[in-house]
């Protein structure tokens, strides 16, 4: 016989009998209290146990049986379509790559289903959410067989929640995201390109509301951005490349592409201290002697001070008057500059091919925020990043010297880049630029000869100084045996004119202008 359902939706609770008389100085009552409190408990619990309680015979009726089979097969979907979303929206470029390479015969479909994700979204959430509905629509259906109407819906809440929440999503969730490319390619692909092209109708209309609400709130669609990221494409060439696909210096291109942008100019550019100047306030004689002594193609003019920059003075402009050898007597300096062409130190080295384009120059001082000179940006300094030194030679390499294996002696002024393409020994600090200025920032003092820093697995040596600057300094691979003694730099370059003081300071003086 079937139990009868309770009359209300509210547990009867039995009263606590009147304790009110009990003195607690009375003994027996003491020793009454806790049975009664123990009838109380079963009681309740007895009513409670009765609101759950259902006729165990129901359950074997075909139309009960069907709907139980059906319960179970839209859990079954619910976790299908949540499993679905993690899996595809957790595949990366990298792994459609690996599976494409495989010939994986599912690959064509999933690669069709990632390359709309609006499509692949809008078609899920649809499934997921008709199949929740459908669950909680059936579950009520049983219960109310079960229990009645009257108890149907509360018992409905307590069980359809945690079972959704279980097996419709934290479950099937983190079994998709441990292993989404084998979920993808052998389970979803396949049901999801059918699923995709069933829901078309209803997608179409979902994705019309959608588009006007949107537009509403945000305003136009935007372009989507690109999904391959750059540490997944650095990832992808270097596969490309160990499969020998592409060649190590082919590889290494594209890294210096992908590091322009990521690149501000103040790290490429000949610093302040190795550009040379014209003084605007000498002759212009003598300014032509000093442009032919310092064999540039382009040298700024000061005035008063290195800061007060007055202008370029062109090759081109120089040239004829050098190789005509007109009457100077009534032409002035100023006639033959050029206007400044400033760049802030912030830009990037992949801004500057247009930026040279722009202003239709070679050549650019590097200005910080306070209007002081910092240093000067060539095109020739931006192709050299990119594609190496144009000459074959690496930059630098006429000047550093390789007194042992792992032990190199090179000039202070030197770039970490340039350092990194000789010796590959991964010096690197996110302040400084040069080899001098990762030595310096480690002492946090005036450089003495003979200092020695250690970073890493590498040590420096400050051999050599001029004023306070350090002019060359020994890098060894691993801790520097502590007798060793810095040994005398042999001359590299023949010695210049002594008006050529600044520019003797750094072969790169001859790349400061193109």
């Amino acid at each position: 016989m079937p139990v009868e359902p309770l009359s209300s939706l509210s547990l009867s609770t039995p009263t606590l009998p009147d304790t009110a008389g009990l003195g607690m100085a009375d003994t027996g009552a003491g020793g009454d209290l806790l049975p009664r409190l123990l009838a109380f408990t079963a009681q309740w619990w007895a009513d409670f146990a009765g609101y759950f309680a259902f006729d165990p015979a129901l359950l074997s009726t075909p139309d009960m049986l069907a709907r139980l089979m059906l319960q179970l097969a839209l859990l079954f979907g619910s976790a299908f379509f949540s499993g679905s979303e993690t899996a595809l929206f957790s595949l990366s470029r990298l792994d459609l790559q690996q599976l494409r390479r495989l010939q994986h015969p599912h690959i064509d479909r999933l690669q069709a289903l990632l390359d709309q994700p609006r499509r692949l979204i809008i078609s899920v959430l649809c499934g997921n959410q008709l199949i929740n509905i459908a669950a909680v629509a059936n579950m009520t259906g049983i219960l109310v067989t079960l229990y009645g109407d009257e108890r149907a819906g509360v018992i409905n809440v307590f069980v359809m929640v945690p079972v959704l929440l279980l097996f419709g999503e934290v479950t099937p969730k983190t079994i998709a995201i441990s292993n989404p490319v084998r979920v993808s390619a052998n389970l979803v692909a396949p049901l999801m390109t059918l699923w995709v092209r069933l829901v078309t109708p209803l997608r179409a209309l979902l994705r019309l509301v959608s588009d006007n609400v949107t537009t509403w709130f945000v305003g136009h669609e935007k372009a989507p951005e690109n999904i391959l990221q750059i540490d997944e494409f650095r990832t992808l060439v270097d596969e490309v490349a160990n499969d020998g696909e592409i060649q190590a210096s082919e590889r290494t291109l594209i890294y210096h592409l992908l590091d322009a942008g990521a690149t501000e100019i103040v790290e490429i550019m000949t610093p302040r201290t190795r550009m040379a100047f014209i003084d605007g306030d000498s002759t212009l004689t003598e300014a032509l002697e000093r442009f032919r002594a310092l064999r540039h193609s382009r040298v700024p003019v000061f005035r008063g001070q290195i800061d007060h920059l007055i202008g370029f003075l062109h090759l081109e402009d120089v040239l004829p008057l050098v190789l005509d050898a007109p009457d100077l007597s009534n032409k002035q300096l100023d006639d033959l500059l050029r206007p400044l062409v400033v760049a802030p130190p912030t830009k990037r080295v992949d801004e500057m091919f247009d930026f040279f384009q722009a202003n239709q120059t070679q050549a650019a001082l590097v200005i910080d925020e306070f209007g002081g000179v910092e240093g000067i940006v060539t095109i020739r300094d931006v192709l050299t990043f990119i594609f190496g030194h144009l000459s074959g030679e690496a930059k630098g390499q006429a000047l550093y010297h390789e007194r042992d294996e792992n032990v190199y002696d090179v000039p202070g002024d030197m770039k970490l880049t340039d350092f990194q393409n000789l010796t590959n020994f991964g010096i690197w600090d996110p302040r400084m630029t040069t080899i001098a200025g990762v030595a310096f920032r480690h002492l946090d003092r005036l450089p003495r000869v003979g200092d020695r820093v250690s970073i890493e697995d590498c040590t420096l040596e400050v051999l050599q100084l001029e004023g306070l600057r350090i002019a060359q300094v020994r890098v060894s691979r691993g801790r520097a045996s502590q007798d060793s003694r810095p040994e005398p730099i042999p001359d590299i370059a023949p010695p210049m004119a002594e008006d050529d003081e600044r520019s003797r300071q750094h072969p790169k003086q001859a790349d400061t202008a193109e």
